[in-house]
């Protein structure tokens, strides 16, 4: 009775303790597993960790004479020793879709992948959660559509998944095919797994009386490679206006809508190089270049209000500082991603293949991987626990 009496009052405790840490900021969870051993056999019980928000994990990225955009996994905390946290080869997926014959990741969103597949001679898509390893197929939005990477002569094709599990099971696609030769947005097209059907909304975006969603637009080129973010439900993606010769950022709903178009006033920032989403904020990444093109200065900037849309500086850094270089070729490395809750972001550096994140609070580089040569995608993930009513295993 005492035994039984005393098992309860643990299972208690263990419960209000991981109602507790569920509203502990994530970057403060990570150091809560520091405490004691207890504390730790209660956060990473897989359980408990549903309940419990999740942050950036690692990225997937290819490998040689493999699948150039998964196939291995490198955790942000930089140990190669450490043991993925899901299967990076997706054999799961193989497994339930026998048909499979070619699968290339194209995106992700807070715990959920986006494939590209080729499947019994039909091109297609398929939205995973790896954590619990549920799956959902889609098809293309048009008889038409080329497998990705989306590039056919000047046309190019850009496939974005928003997924939120705060506030739904859920999730959308959203495609932008754009004519690089005329600089223009073809179609925009919409996935809802909702309604589990595309909508076409080209008869927007005609450059009729009224201009449609053009006359927001102009002739632009979009900054596919230039990262992009989900804020406050709606997805933001870097624009260069070619009239303004300036970027701005729009924002689009799950239906493809635009509902806002942000403004660029950095002070002194020729360039952005990458924008994304850390602590609720929208954060961009410009720097300043010299005419051969090499970076001398890098700034951080975040947007605390949406209705000024005043830009604020949070951090930036030399090319000295950064690279103990005066400059460097902006060509030689890429942003990969910024990290969801911490001041720090993840770049890879080309001449020498490595993967690093740097530290806006203690201005440190530190080292995560070596990339295999031949590297084209790298995929930061986020992991979701939670089971999909919406998923499961539709196919």
């Amino acid at each position: 009775m005492d035994c039984a009496k005393g098992r309860a009052v643990a299972d208690l405790y263990d419960e209000l303790m991981v109602e507790i840490l569920s509203r502990v900021p994530v970057k403060d969870l990570r150091r809560c597993t520091c405490v004691c051993k207890s504390w730790r056999n209660l956060i990473t019980d897989p359980l408990n960790r549903k309940k419990l928000p999740q942050t950036l994990e690692g990225f997937f990225h290819g490998v040689v004479e493999g699948p150039l955009s998964y196939g291995q996994f490198t955790s942000l905390s930089g140990s190669g020793e450490r043991v993925p946290p899901v299967d990076p080869s997706f054999s799961f997926i193989t497994a339930m879709l026998p048909g499979v014959e070619h699968m290339v990741l194209l995106d992700s969103c807070n715990g959920l992948l986006l494939f590209g597949c080729i499947r019994e001679d039909k091109f297609g898509y398929i939205v995973t959660n790896p954590a619990t390893e549920e799956l959902m197929t889609v098809p293309t939005s048009s008889g038409s559509c080329p497998p990705p990477p989306l590039v056919r002569g000047e046309r190019y094709a850009h496939t974005f998944l928003m997924f939120n599990p705060a506030v739904s099971s859920h999730f959308h696609l959203v495609q932008i095919w754009e004519d690089n030769a005329v600089k223009e947005v073809e179609t925009v097209h919409s996935y809802s797994s909702e309604t589990k059907a595309w909508s076409d909304r080209s008869s927007k975006w005609g450059r009729g009386e009224e201009g449609g969603e053009w006359k927001l637009w102009g002739e632009s080129v979009i900054g596919f490679m230039c990262g992009w973010a989900l804020v406050d439900g709606l997805l933001h993606f870097l624009v260069f206006d070619l009239q303004k010769q300036e970027n701005v950022i729009i924002a689009v709903d799950g239906e493809g809508k635009t509902c806002s178009i942000i403004g660029w006033h950095g002070k002194d920032v020729e360039a952005i190089v990458f924008i994304g989403q850390s602590q609720d904020h929208l954060h961009c990444i410009g720097v300043n270049v010299q005419l051969d093109l090499r970076f001398t200065r890098m700034s951080i900037w975040v947007l605390e209000d949406y209705d000024t849309q005043a830009w604020i500086l949070k951090h930036n850094v030399s090319s000295l500082q950064f690279f103990e270089l005066l400059s460097h070729p902006i060509r030689d490395f890429d942003i990969m991603a910024i990290h969801p809750d911490h001041n720090s972001f993840i770049l890879v550096q080309h001449w020498n293949q490595k993967l690093v994140s740097y530290n806006m609070d203690t201005q440190e580089l530190r080292g995560l991987c070596n990339l295999e040569k031949g590297y084209v995608v790298i995929t930061p993930y986020i992991p979701c626990f939670l089971e999909s009513s919406v998923l499961a295993t539709k196919h």
